[in-house]
């Protein structure tokens, strides 16, 4: 499967090989944010925010999100925050994602349509950067080129590349699409439902305590209830 083509060059052609990443990158990049991020992304990421005001965080895990862009007034200074639980390659993805929302919303002055089509051509440029790098392992290749061509809004919404990106976690986790019909799970937020049939890309599941029925992502981590 071929990439899309670049509409630019990229802002830095050179891989940074994990023991030695340029002298041009401060230590401070490195062992701060390079720590949860693959070795060859490190100079392609620092290249894309050196001098740019920004502030980056990361949180503990949130069940509602894996990142987010924040402009809390006009004249402030960019946030993007991440999990620190992610793995590298889905940090980076992560990263990725929140980046393309800050340069789109310097190209548009506007938050309206965060995932439109010009966020799509951004962040589809930035992870062309990335894959050009050589950030990714080869045997989720296929997955990463595929997303791409068609990026998600959120890239747990992915199925394909999550699934690729799990392998890499330290701790398995359990998905929906993984119980079997009628198993009893536990979602984070704690509520106990009953798996029902797949409707499209979510399960139909019976709340076990008002027996209503929700559509719930088939890749939302579980815990089942033997």
């Amino acid at each position: 499967m071929r990439l899309p083509e670049l509409e630019h060059e990229p802002r830095y052609k050179h891989r940074c090989a994990s023991d030695h990443c340029p002298k041009m990158i401060p230590e401070s990049f490195v062992s701060g944010i390079g720590r949860y991020i693959p070795a060859a992304s490190i100079a392609v990421v620092y290249h894309w925010i050196k001098g740019q005001p920004l502030k980056i965080k990361i949180t503990k895990p949130r069940n509602s999100k894996l990142g987010d862009f924040r402009m809390r007034s006009k004249h402030a200074v960019p946030e993007i925050s991440v999990n620190g639980n992610l793995n590298h390659y889905s940090f980076l993805v992560t990263l990725t994602h929140e980046i393309a929302h800050l340069n789109d919303y310097l190209e548009r002055k506007t938050l309206r349509e965060p995932h439109g089509e010009n966020w799509k051509r951004i962040y589809s440029n930035l992870m062309i950067e990335l894959h050009a790098a050589g950030a990714f392992p080869q045997n989720i290749d296929k997955a990463v080129i595929k997303h791409i061509r068609s990026p998600k809004a959120a890239s747990c919404s992915d199925a394909e590349l999550n699934e690729a990106l799990r392998q890499f976690d330290d701790v398995d986790t359990l998905l929906l699409k993984d119980l079997e019909l009628g198993d009893h799970f536990i979602l984070k937020s704690g509520r106990e439902f009953i798996k029902g049939e797949l409707q499209r890309t979510r399960f139909k599941c019976q709340d076990a305590e008002n027996k209503r029925w929700y559509l719930v992502s088939s890749q939302a981590e579980v815990h089942k209830i033997s």
